[in-house]
């Protein structure tokens, strides 16, 4: 199979990816992310090759139904967290720019979060990834396709 194209990957990821950060305690954990189920895991695959091989793609067990959700089926996850690994991500994105609202509100916002991690990397103003992480869930009350994660 041929490379995949970057424009091809941006329209995938318009689609598909999330912007999304973890906070443990005072810390916060900036990550990419693309899933699908695992008769689709080629594309995932092929997404990581795209990007180098950087992060790693997870095998994610099907969950039985709950009180709050249906049955989920296995599915693949490519994820990144390194913030070296989610320059790469941002250089690729503004070469290449997302097309739906998702540009203009969860990784412009998440975009700000990278950028200030990276130069900030021995002193993190950590009111400033705060204020960001806050403004990003916002965003993820208005819509479910951008997720927070919190521990």
């Amino acid at each position: 199979m041929a490379p995949l194209e970057p424009w091809y990957v941006t329209g995938f990821c318009d689609g598909e990816a999330a912007f999304t950060y973890g906070r443990s305690g005072g810390t916060f954990a900036v990550s990419f992310s693309v899933k699908q189920r695992s008769d689709n895991k080629q594309i995932i695959e092929d997404v990581w090759e795209f990007f180098n091989y950087i992060g790693n793609v997870y095998n994610v067990k099907g969950l039985a139904p709950t009180k709050n959700s249906g049955t989920t089926k296995p599915s693949v996850m490519y994820k990144i967290n390194a913030v070296n690994e989610l320059l790469i991500i941002v250089d690729h994105f503004d070469r290449y720019p997302l097309q739906s609202k998702k540009k203009h509100e969860a990784y412009t916002v998440w975009r700000e979060m990278v950028m200030h991690k990276s130069a900030n990397y021995r002193k993190i103003d950590y009111d400033t990834l705060r204020a960001l992480a806050e403004k990003l869930s916002s965003l993820n009350s208005q819509s479910r396709a951008f997720i927070i994660h919190s521990k």
